[in-house]
């Protein structure tokens, strides 16, 4: 087809999947390799001007949609984009809600996708809801429906043993999988574009009773994700979905900041009981950020949720101030972390392995049991699994 071809699409729908993917015009400009100016010109339909057929497939790649799309009449139902009731990101000095970005967006669009796939699945399998979820109540004590996680998910006392904070992550996904839920990590493989900055989110989740889904930022430390995913869980036990960032919480509405303060206390009281908490920082020695750290590395999880637990209702341990000088302390060094660590460098995962780890095991075993039953053909699994066809085998065995 020569190059010069226009594409016969709908200006409407250029439009919309630009502003379903969060993207200006000026973002959408440099993919076609055209103005801003242009880009309003091909979503008007009284301009009459339309991309060509390599331009209209470079912002389809952009927005991170099918081709297809752009030849619809409107958008169907099953497209419309979701927003995740959230705890906004605000900025301070403007006092306005900051948008979602377009990696932001991309990765809730997929996990919604995800979930939806799941779904229809799972109710093809004649499986079970979860009764779990929506079943704790904004009301009741944080401690108790933390004890109440705890117990579902089958720890036992003194849990963790281990002081590496990637293997107690994946002791922890893998007992949530078992109760239920789904998680995935959110790294997108080959494409750095599309990766999430932590400090815009550092994961989600959707409430659904068939199909619960959590998804952890992947450029997140092991030790961050671990609180988030329990945080991510007690949102999915108060039925109210949500989007987990670093916000000052004095900033959001009441009702919001009351439930961002539940997950909080409830992901606190599954990772760090109380009793043995008090006895970890009353044991812990040196100056308050040293008490911290050693705390931190007996749970295996985050500083900053050790420090989130150490202020609550129930320890007090510390002051409001002292809190928010910590959190100082730790974004500084994060922040120097940042600026500092190597690019690229290590060994390369397997691209199954690499699979199972992004898209979750629970996921991926349901996807690769709908296919050997052959309630899947092998390019639905792999359009599922968001690999090639080849690697199916792959994925399998591993």
């Amino acid at each position: 087809m020569p190059k010069g071809v226009k594409a016969l699409v709908t200006p409407a729908m250029l439009r919309w999947t630009r502003e379903l993917a969060g993207c200006s015009r000026e973002e959408a400009g440099k993919a076609a390799g055209k103005d801003a100016a242009v880009i309003a010109e091909w979503e008007s339909p009284e301009s009459g001007e339309l991309p060509t057929v390599p331009q209209a497939k470079a912002l389809a790649h952009a927005y991170r949609v099918s081709f297809a799309l752009f030849y619809l009449e409107r958008p169907t139902p099953d497209l419309e984009y979701a927003a995740v009731p959230e705890f906004r990101r605000i900025d301070p000095a403007a006092g306005g809600i900051i948008p979602q970005s377009r990696q932001l967006r991309w990765m809730i669009r997929q996990a919604q996708e995800r979930q939806a796939f799941a779904i229809e699945l799972l109710r093809d399998d004649g499986s079970s809801p979860q009764e779990w979820v929506g079943s704790a109540s904004l009301d009741e004590d944080p401690e108790a429906v933390g004890g109440r996680i705890r117990a579902a998910l089958g720890v036992g006392d003194n849990e963790p043993k281990i002081r590496n904070k990637e293997q107690v992550l994946e002791g922890w996904v893998e007992r949530v999988e078992t109760l239920g839920a789904f998680v995935s990590r959110y790294l997108p493989s080959g494409n750095k574009y599309w990766l999430v900055d932590p400090s815009e989110a550092r994961g989600l989740s959707l409430c659904d009773t068939l199909a619960p889904y959590i998804v952890l930022n992947g450029r997140d430390a092991p030790a961050g994700r671990t609180f988030t995913l329990m945080h991510e869980l007690a949102h999915l036990y108060y039925g109210q979905c949500g989007l987990d960032d670093l916000s000052d919480e004095d900033l959001v509405s009441v009702d919001n900041r009351i439930l961002e303060q539940r997950c909080n206390q409830a992901a606190a009281a599954v990772l760090m009981p109380s009793a043995q908490f008090k006895r970890e920082w009353r044991d812990a020695t040196g100056g308050l950020n040293d008490k911290v750290s050693q705390v931190a590395d007996v749970f295996g999880i985050s500083r900053l949720a050790v420090a989130i637990r150490s202020k609550s209702d129930v320890m007090r341990f510390i002051s409001r101030q002292q809190f928010n000088d910590l959190r100082n302390w730790l974004d500084a060094e994060y922040n120097e972390y940042r600026k500092s660590k190597p690019k690229g460098g290590g060994g390369r995962i397997h691209p199954a392995a690499q699979t199972i780890k992004e898209l979750g095991g629970r996921y991926a075993r349901l996807v690769l049991d709908g296919y050997a039953e052959g309630r899947l053909s092998r390019l639905d699994a792999a359009d599922a699994l968001d690999a090639r066809l080849g690697d199916i085998d792959d994925i399998r065995s591993g």
